[in-house]
């Protein structure tokens, strides 16, 4: 986590993503293109289901038009006094290319009062790196697209499925 100020928010951002790119090689198969572009969202207050969250966001995002680091640490300076914080995700990856997905989260979010001790604050910054359910044993590695979904992803959410049911029935047979 850092804090980030207007001066120094492009350079920070350009640091973040060559960090975000080493976790998403170090945790994914996948390989992961330096060639970059990003979209931006707003993180929005959400009380609905994880899946339909992360649905209703894939959908808003394959509508974004990917841009350059100037051009988004641009559209962020015009937002700079009412960013709290700054996440920065792999949106989707190919060899060739990556789009970073800058999401933010707006001060004007926050409860008041706690807006009011914050107010003043540099935003921070994050990387993030989404670690798929089914992704138990940490050594093994997983596809950096997982979230856009596809037959990998269903297959091996399906898999997990089945280990966790044998896993529950032998655990009851064991018990009783």
């Amino acid at each position: 986590m850092k804090n980030v100020t207007r001066n120094n928010l492009e350079l920070n951002l350009k640091e973040a993503t060559s960090t975000l790119l080493e976790m998403a090689r170090s945790s994914c198969w996948n390989n992961i293109s330096e060639n970059t572009s990003y979209i931006i969202s707003e993180i929005k207050n959400d009380s609905r289901n994880f899946k339909i969250q992360k649905l209703e966001r894939n959908k808003s995002n394959q509508k974004k038009k990917p841009i350059t680091l100037e051009n988004a640490t641009t559209e962020l300076k015009s937002i700079y006094e009412n960013l709290y914080d700054i996440n920065l995700e792999i949106y989707k990856s190919r060899k060739n290319k990556t789009i970073v997905d800058i999401r933010y989260y707006p001060k004007s979010a926050l409860k008041s009062d706690y807006y009011e001790k914050v107010k003043n604050n540099e935003p921070m910054l994050h990387c993030k790196v989404g670690i798929p359910p089914y992704a138990s044993d940490k050594s093994k590695k997983y596809d950096v697209n997982w979230e856009l979904g596809g037959i990998r992803h269903e297959w091996n959410s399906f898999w997990n499925r089945i280990q966790l049911k044998w896993k529950y029935r032998n655990r009851i047979k064991n018990v009783g």
